[in-house]
């Protein structure tokens, strides 16, 4: 078994949140921190030569756009909206494949 696109998806959304941990702004909404817990989680799933469900390829980019618009200014974190976005992808990005096979 070898690297798919699924495990290059979610690599290169790593690569990004490791390099928005140097060019966040120190004072941002996550920040750096935040940043690098997710490269972190994200290279951890990336490095797994087994498939990805299609719901944590999915999450774990939008995770990496939000926090990243987000240090950068472009949205407001703290509205409901984003925060109830977050949570969702969270969840589906920890519990993919469990939520792909209670839906089938």
């Amino acid at each position: 078994m070898g690297f798919g696109l699924q495990n290059i998806l979610l690599a290169i959304a790593a690569v990004v949140c490791f390099a928005e941990v140097f060019l966040a702004p120190k004072r941002s909404d996550p920040g750096p921190w935040a940043a690098a817990i997710l490269a972190i989680v994200l290279l951890r799933r990336a490095i797994i030569t087994s498939r990805q469900s299609p719901l944590a390829i999915l999450s774990g980019c939008l995770l990496t756009a939000v926090l990243v618009a987000a240090d950068h200014g472009l949205l407001n974190v703290n509205r409901p909206v984003w925060i109830g976005l977050i949570v969702l992808a969270g969840i589906s990005y920890a519990l993919g494949e469990r939520i792909e096979k209670f839906w089938t």
